[in-house]
């Protein structure tokens, strides 16, 4: 608690925002005075700890289902059917999920710890390997036909209709 009586912190604060326009701050406050300390984590008990390994063994060891891209339930599924799905593009963040505990069906991403448990670094690597060195030429490929086709058919649509 300050020292100040409150009515002398009004009448500074009044007297020290005269002649500026309102929203903007002073030019002391907009920038740091020196580099910000580092982030230190919240110390978490021993009881929160056990709490947290609770909740991803429990997610982990979950019976899960997903809805593909025409909402069709699929599953029942375990974690690593989940990451070879991930990694064939077959779900996404986005997708339907539901398992026990879960009282309607939710998006992945919604899930809290099941998006770190499907997307582990071994899930990144091969979604990577798998978008750059096959999909990537494949498109590549199909571009560079259908831009033969259409150049050999200059207005072939147009020509048909008269």
């Amino acid at each position: 608690m300050s020292d100040a009586p409150p009515a002398a912190g009004k009448a500074a604060a009044k007297a020290g925002s005269k002649g500026k326009k309102a929203g903007k701050k002073p030019a002391a406050a907009a920038e740091p005075e020196g580099p910000r300390p580092p982030f230190k984590p919240a110390k978490m008990t021993h009881y929160d700890r056990q709490v947290v390994d609770y909740v991803r063994t429990a997610t982990a060891k979950n019976i899960w289902y997903y809805r593909d891209r025409l909402s069709t339930p699929r599953g029942p599924c375990s974690l690593p059917v989940l990451r070879e799905a991930w990694t064939q593009g077959v779900i996404d963040e986005n997708t339907l999920v539901w398992g026990q505990g879960l009282a309607d069906w939710l998006p992945v991403r919604n899930v809290r710890t099941l998006v770190p448990q499907i997307r582990t670094v071994e899930v990144q690597i091969a979604t990577w390997m798998k978008k750059t060195f096959g999909l990537k030429p494949a498109l590549a490929r199909a571009r560079k036909e259908r831009a033969e086709q259409r150049a050999g058919q200059l207005n072939s649509q147009v020509d048909m209709m008269y």
